[in-house]
């Protein structure tokens, strides 16, 4: 009896996981049900799960599982996020897949992503790490490749799992040498190993073993699939794939940093510099590329590769608090602006029947208060002021420009990618907005559906609230502590 009291005081701490766990065999039990298959039950289900999963994931408590999960601060704040945007996102799916009979499936894909988020933000262990992305992956493929029938939806998914494969085989092989050198897979066991000497090929490994969270953050060069996965998918899917594993990336990152790397062998002005760099050259070549696209999607697309460059500048900018707290910032203004914005291309893609700039004149006329709504994001996205891509943007450059010459040399490329990044979303709100075209009726006679609307409002409110919270990083440096 105690050792049964024991494993269930230990596991206590993975409440929430186990929650949106139960969510996915609920779902998929609803779907074997003919009366409930071709409605949303399965979706309600999860947006249950996600509800309770990101209650029972607010509780401060911090507590290590087995050497292999650790609910730390920045698992505390995380966690909770990600249940939410996971159940924003099937809450959006319940109104805008009506007519589809896929529920339970697509459900299933988007629960999976998010437990396998939650599991990323809690990794303590390199085996765990792997696992949670491989199951974010999987169900990755899956969405990215909906469509049927689809040539752009299939070249989406084929690309998908070809580089997830490759990145995958790459970071085994770099899990399998860290082990030999230290036989350890825990990252306090890794750390404290290297706390006597930390030779080139223990570094070699341990970039080799984070290029999945370098492939989920959609880092140079780890980015190819990103603009076609994102032009392939449903607008709706893309939102789950985009959001939902930067924020669990970012998080393991910050962990990760902070436990395998001893400040005496490795300076943090030298990693700094190296993350630096990888942040300046994502920061160049998603700005410049954005320019050329033609579609609104791949535009999101780039600038998703833009913002994954910025969070690794912050987490560049020092292992203290107030450095791990603008990228945590940055990733929740990020998440409220992107799922926001994919949701509005979502729904003028299903009356427009496409995301190209072409296709999206008149959407103004069609759709007012979406257009509006998109507007609102992208201008945020941008980093327009008072709106939370403004603040995050401003919180990651004070912590650049306090640190080394490379750290001021990429906030200048933030800066300057910034701008070239507010043109390329002017051209979305140029061909949405402005740009000539055919007389299009408004939707007056297909309504928006209730939880479209809502999940619009809350990413609103989140992108206007989250700007104007100006002790943000305070707060969360708090939570760290």
């Amino acid at each position: 009896m105690s050792f049964a009291n024991n494993a269930v005081s230990e596991l206590a701490p993975l409440a929430p996981e186990a929650c949106v766990a139960v969510g996915i065999c609920a779902v998929l039990c609803a779907d074997l049900v003919p009366a409930l298959r071709t409605r949303t039950a399965g979706l309600w289900l999860g947006v249950l799960a996600c509800a309770i999963a990101a209650v029972l994931a607010l509780s401060p408590a911090r507590a290590i599982v087995a050497q292999m999960l650790v609910i730390d601060g920045v698992a505390g704040l995380v966690r909770p996020v990600i249940a939410l945007v996971t159940a924003f996102v099937l809450i959006a799916g319940a109104g805008e897949r009506r007519s589809a009979n896929d529920h339970g499936a697509w459900a299933t894909c988007v629960l999976g992503i998010g437990l396998g988020a939650m599991l990323v933000a809690a990794a303590a262990n390199l085996i765990v790490l792997w696992l949670g992305l491989e199951l974010i992956s999987l169900a990755s493929y899956a969405l990215a490749s909906w469509r049927a029938r689809d040539r752009r939806a299939a070249e989406a998914g084929m690309k998908f799992v070809l580089f997830g494969g490759a990145a995958s085989g790459v970071m085994l092989f770099g899990i399998s040498h860290v082990f030999g050198l230290t036989g350890h897979l825990d990252f306090t066991g890794i750390g404290a190993a290297f706390a006597q000497q930390m030779p080139i090929a223990v570094l070699a490994s341990l970039l080799m073993a984070f290029v999945g969270v370098a492939y989920k953050l959609t880092i140079v060069p780890f980015h190819f699939y990103a603009p076609d996965v994102y032009q392939g998918a449903p607008a709706l899917s893309v939102a789950a794939v985009g959001a939902v594993p930067k924020l669990a990336a970012g998080a393991v990152l910050l962990r990760g940093l902070a436990t395998m790397l001893p400040p005496s062998l490795v300076p943090p002005a030298s990693v700094g510099a190296v993350l630096a760099v990888a942040a300046m050259v994502s920061l160049g070549v998603a700005s410049l590329t954005a320019l050329a696209q033609r579609d609104a999607k791949r535009i999101v697309a780039f600038s998703g590769i833009g913002h994954g460059g910025t969070v690794l500048l912050a987490a560049a900018s020092g292992g203290g608090t107030a450095a791990a707290a603008s990228a945590i910032f940055y990733l929740l203004a990020y998440a409220a602006a992107n799922v926001g914005a994919l949701l509005c291309l979502s729904v003028l893609e299903r009356d427009l029947g496409s995301c190209e700039l072409a296709k999206l004149a008149g959407a103004i006329r069609r759709r007012p208060w979406v257009t509006v709504l998109l507007c609102l994001f992208l201008f945020s996205l941008a980093g327009v002021p008072p709106l939370a891509g403004f603040t995050a943007k401003w919180a990651v450059l004070q912590q650049a420009l306090g640190g080394g010459p490379m750290l001021v040399a990429a906030a200048f490329a933030l800066l300057a990618s910034t701008a070239i990044f507010a043109w390329s979303y002017l051209l979305i709100i140029r061909a949405a907005v402005l740009a000539p075209a055919p007389l299009l009726p408004r939707a007056s006679g297909v309504r928006m559906p209730l939880p479209t609307a809502f999940v619009l409002l809350c990413c609103a409110a989140g992108t206007i609230g989250l700007g104007l919270w100006l002790d943000a990083l305070p707060a969360i440096a708090q939570v760290f502590s």
